[in-house]
C-alpha cells in the first residue's frame, strides 16, 4: 500500500488490522474522520499547511518536491493540464519525491499504463447530474486508479442545507466506486456540517486552504466519531465487491 492509500484508509472507518497497524505512539495525533488534503503553490506553503495538519499536499508541475522525502505527509502533483505523461516522467515525478500524480478524464489511458510501484494514480471526476448517469459512473470501476477525487465543490451554505435525501444520494455516488474516494469543498464547512462532510468520503479536499482553515478543520475531524464498517447492505445495492474499502 502506498503512501496517500496508507493515509486515507488511516483515516475514517475503523477497518480493522488490514493495514498492519498495531497502535498509535503516545505522541501521535488523535484519529481523524478524514484525512485533510489541500493544494499548495510550492513545497514552503506545503511545509505550513502540512504542520498546521494536512495530511495530503497537492503542487502543480514542475514544483520542487525535495521536502517531500521523508514527509509523513503524502505528496501529488497535479497533471490534469497534461495529455500524457510517459512511463518515464512517471517514474521521475515519483524519484523527485511525490506519492502519486492528479489526473482527470481527458488523460492518455497511455499514462494508466505507466505503472511505478508505490506510487499512485488519483483521477478528477465531476459527479453525474443525473441518477441514470450513475450507471456510467459506476463504469469508472474498470480503470486502474487508485484514488477518486469527486468533485462536489460543495460551499459551506449547501453543507448547511442538505436534505437527508440529497446527502443520501452523494454518499451513494462515493459508496459506488472501489476507490478511496476524496471529496472536494469550496471553504470550510460549519463546525456543525464537518461530520455531515466527513461521511462523504476518504479525504477533505479543501480549497485555497490557508492554515488557520486546516487547523479549524482537523480538530472538528478529530471530534468526529468513526464509522466502525461498511453501511449494512450498501455493497449489494451498488454492486461493489467489498473488497478495497470505499468513503465512510
Amino acid at each position: 500500500m502506498s503512501k496517500l492509500t496508507e493515509i486515507l484508509h488511516r483515516a475514517g472507518v475503523a477497518r480493522g488490522g488490514a493495514i498492519g497497524f498495531t497502535g498509535h505512539a503516545a505522541n501521535a495525533p488523535k484519529p481523524k474522520a478524514a484525512a485533510i488534503i489541500v493544494s499548495a503553490g510550492d513545497a514552503s506553503e506545503a511545509a505550513t499547511l502540512i504542520k498546521a495538519g494536512a495530511d495530503v499536499v497537492i503542487l502543480p508541475q514542475g514544483a520542487d518536491l525535495s521536502a517531500a522525502k521523508g514527509s509523513e505527509a503524502s505528496w501529488g502533483i497535479d497533471a490534469r493540464g497534461a495529455k500524457a505523461l510517459s512511463e518515464a516522467d512517471v517514474k521521475a515525478l515519483h524519484e523527485k519525491g511525490a506519492d502519486f500524480v492528479l489526473l482527470d478524464a481527458t488523460a492518455s489511458m497511455r499514462t494508466l499504463g505507466a505503472q511505478v510501484e508505490q506510487f499512485e494514480r488519483a483521477l478528477f471526476i465531476a459527479p453525474p447530474s443525473d441518477d441514470p448517469l450513475l450507471i456510467g459512473f459506476r463504469a469508472l470501476n474498470v480503470l486502474d486508479v487508485d484514488v477518486v477525487v469527486l468533485d462536489l465543490a460543495l460551499k459551506p451554505k449547501e453543507l448547511a442545507g442538505l436534505t437527508v435525501q440529497d446527502f443520501a444520494r452523494l454518499r451513494l455516488l462515493g459508496e459506488s466506486l472501489r476507490f478511496p474516494v476524496l471529496v472536494t469543498l469550496a471553504d470550510t464547512p460549519a463546525p456543525e456540517d464537518v461530520r455531515t462532510a466527513a461521511r462523504l468520503g476518504d479525504g477533505l479536499w479543501l480549497a485555497s486552504a490557508t492554515p488557520d482553515a486546516v487547523a479549524t478543520l482537523r480538530v472538528e475531524l478529530e471530534r468526529v466519531p468513526r464509522e466502525k464498517g461498511p453501511v449494512p447492505g450498501i455493497a449489494g445495492l451498488t454492486g461493489t465487491t467489498g473488497n478495497t474499502p470505499g468513503p465512510h
